[in-house]
């Protein structure tokens, strides 16, 4: 909750190209919570291929 709490809502959620959030549900989150109705979001006409597929969530490279 403490990244809901803190996220900029100003900053565009990122919906694939049939409107399913791809990254920035705790922006969602957080406008359900206070109300708001509407927020920025970009959306995909073609989604990117997966750079990772089939594989351990624990193997994926992330940065720290």
């Amino acid at each position: 909750m403490r990244l809901v709490d803190e996220v900029d809502l100003s900053y565009p959620i990122i919906l694939d190209r049939n409107g399913r959030i791809m990254d920035g549900m705790h922006r969602v989150c957080r406008a359900v919570r206070e109300g708001i109705d509407r927020i920025p979001a970009v959306r995909f006409a073609t989604n990117p291929e997966p750079e990772f597929f089939g594989c351990d969530p624990d193997e994926l490279p992330y940065d720290d």
